[in-house]
């Protein structure tokens, strides 16, 4: 009786990239291979990075919250930020009123219930589900600021009440990806919103000039770019370790040396995209990085540092500490976590010291791999300050990743950062 609630979420057909593709047909069977399928397949729709689909895919009922971010997306951004703390309140409750009045024109809560139960409970599309994941993550991120660039004034609140065709959902979405937080999350912000034809599905700067759309794209761009790029490389780890388990080191040898030829040529990418070209910095830091943000309840918002890439590697190489379980799950899914968690358990430094001199040439390559991470979080940290440093006046001190920061202006904050930075930078060994 409830099937037209649901039909829609059916697996669309995709074209699957090729180091996708070269995973999922691996005839190995090992446990690295099998966390890095499930990496692939329920982590992200049958490809790495998610490719999602959008409202047509999804149920019925679940369609009206595209409608409703699509009437909001032209009054979130503003031109010139407020210093004025009422008028800001004024922008934001206005905002919120709208949108509440959006939600409760186009969202049948029944259905919306209904919808989700029966998906919850059917074999659908992973791919739906990011999609929905997306357009719900962009919805509570602009409801949380009201305004963006975002304000002190939204920064102050302690808590907020969402409208309840906001929440209802959320719990089906944590409970399908495995994640704890109230926000969205690197996947449901950034992965999901880059769609195969190389453009974004939703944006956080419609009205605006060209160069703050260019400059939110290029940031959604660099970041799932470098997953299309280091995938072959995740590849090559759980080959490496398939290889070392069975004695053959010549062939695990062999697959660091490709894994780090990829790396080098990552990084290569990473620091040639961003320039002030791509990114500019005076926009990045109000349009880009703010909404990103989330600060209630204690809980931060998303990070580069959530990025799969730098995580897989403190993982594969044995990088430590490692994040608290509890803190990682509130943003990152649990296919990400499962995959980066068995790499972490295998420790394949300590297997490749285990065998002694037969293991020297794999060093060397372990080496190299820690080299290349060194030397690319020295340079992320220079090259962040400039656009860490911008001064907004309209706002306190803050990341997206680690919410208010304790300083009393921007100079303040960037030391702040390289502290941390320079923490992680002296671990990396």
């Amino acid at each position: 009786m409830l099937s037209w609630l649901f039909l829609a979420w059916t697996q669309p057909t995709l074209d699957i990239p090729s180091a996708s593709a070269d995973i999922l047909d691996d005839p190995l069977q090992h446990d690295a291979l099998t966390r890095l399928r499930d990496l692939v397949v329920t982590g992200g729709g049958g490809t790495w990075p998610p490719r999602a689909t959008y409202r047509d895919s999804w149920a019925l009922p679940l369609r009206p919250y595209d409608s409703v971010y699509r009437a909001m997306e032209t009054s979130f951004a503003v031109a010139q930020s407020s210093l004025d703390n009422t008028h800001n309140r004024q922008l934001i409750d206005s905002f919120r009123s709208r949108m509440r009045s959006q939600l409760d024109l186009h969202i049948n809560m029944e259905d919306v219930r209904s919808a989700l139960e029966a998906q919850s409970e059917q074999s659908c599309s992973q791919s739906a589900w990011l999609g929905y994941f997306l357009c719900m993550s962009f919805l509570r991120h602009s409801y949380r600021w009201g305004v963006t660039p975002i304000v002190s004034e939204a920064q102050n609140e302690d808590s907020l009440e969402f409208p309840e065709q906001l929440e209802l959902p959320w719990p089906y979405l944590m409970r399908h990806f495995g994640t704890t937080s109230p926000s969205g999350c690197m996947t449901s912000l950034m992965y999901a919103n880059m769609r195969s034809d190389n453009r974004l599905e939703y944006s956080v700067t419609v009205g605006m000039p060209e160069s703050h759309r260019s400059t939110e794209f290029w940031n959604t761009k660099l970041i799932t770019e470098m997953e299309v790029r280091v995938l072959p490389m995740y590849h090559l780890f759980a080959h490496a370790i398939v290889f070392l388990e069975a004695g053959d080191m010549i062939a695990a040898c062999d697959a660091l040396k490709s894994a780090n030829e990829i790396l080098k040529m990552a990084l290569k990418y990473f620091f040639a995209t961003m320039v002030d070209s791509n990114l500019s910095q005076q926009i990045w830091m109000a349009y880009v990085q703010g909404y990103q943000g989330w600060t209630l309840g204690g809980v931060d918002g998303i990070s580069g540092g959530q990025s799969l890439i730098f995580r897989t590697l403190d993982s594969f190489l044995g990088i430590r500490p490692f994040p608290a379980p509890e803190k990682e799950a509130l943003h990152l899914p649990v296919a990400q976590r499962n995959w980066l968690n068995f790499l972490r358990e295998y420790d394949i430094r300590a297997a490749v010291k285990a065998r002694g001199e037969e293991g020297a040439a794999i060093t060397v390559e372990l080496e190299a791999l820690v080299k290349q991470l060194r030397l690319w979080r020295m340079g992320h940290m220079r090259r962040m300050q400039p656009y860490e440093s911008v001064h907004r006046p309209e706002r306190k001190t803050m990341t997206a990743g680690i919410s208010v920061v304790d300083a009393s202006d921007e100079d303040h904050m960037i030391e702040h950062l390289k502290r941390e930075l320079g923490q992680r930078l002296a671990q990396t060994v």
